[in-house]
């Protein structure tokens, strides 16, 4: 019963999310913070998972990684992009993670090993409401809004994110500001 209770309640907050999004009404609080210490903390906390599962973990984090941005919303992002993967793997696996500077953004990746995003489905996987089908359709309780709020996320900070799947592989990668050296004060921004 509390796991459905906690499904049902994460499955609303998408909702709401979802509703806040499409009315752009989600705000974001930017603020310069360590991305590398944030995925540290993701990654700590699939670690049951990762062991289940005996993965092989690549994981190459830049030191102190400090990006502008709302925590809040970019640790959804990773917490999703990291949980999509660890269900995804196949047994045994490898998860390779990467967080670097590109230009003045960061980017941050997360590749696994397994099953494919079918060709066909990839220019869908961040539409609302939108699941994939077939062999990574495992997960029939979700109801396709973890990528599009993680798209819209991602674009409200001025970042962009991106699919690829082939050859056994699927990564996701997405781009968020660097923090400025002399940035001052904090802006709400608008979606």
């Amino acid at each position: 019963i509390s796991e459905e209770v906690d499904r049902l309640s994460r499955l609303v907050m998408r909702m709401l999310d979802a509703a806040k999004i499409q009315a752009g009404e989600l705000i974001i609080t930017p603020a310069p913070f360590d991305l590398t210490e944030m995925a540290a903390r993701v990654l700590i906390s699939f670690e049951k998972q990762i062991n289940d599962k005996k993965l092989e973990m690549d994981v190459d984090l830049q030191d102190s990684l400090i990006v502008n941005g709302d925590s809040d919303h970019i640790y959804r992002v990773v917490y999703n992009l990291v949980d999509n993967a660890v269900k995804f793997v196949n047994e045994g696996g490898t998860l390779t993670i990467r967080a670097e500077v590109e230009g003045t953004m960061s980017l941050f990746s997360i590749r696994n090993t397994g099953s494919e995003i079918p060709a066909e489905d990839l220019p869908h996987v961040f539409d609302r409401f939108y699941k994939v089908g077939r062999s990574r359709s495992r997960d029939r309780a979700r109801a396709g809004l973890g990528l599009y709020i993680v798209k819209s996320i991602v674009n409200l900070h001025g970042g962009d994110i991106s699919v690829r799947s082939a050859n056994g592989e699927t990564e996701f990668a997405f781009t968020v500001p660097l923090a400025q050296k002399s940035s001052g004060g904090k802006e709400d921004r608008q979606l």
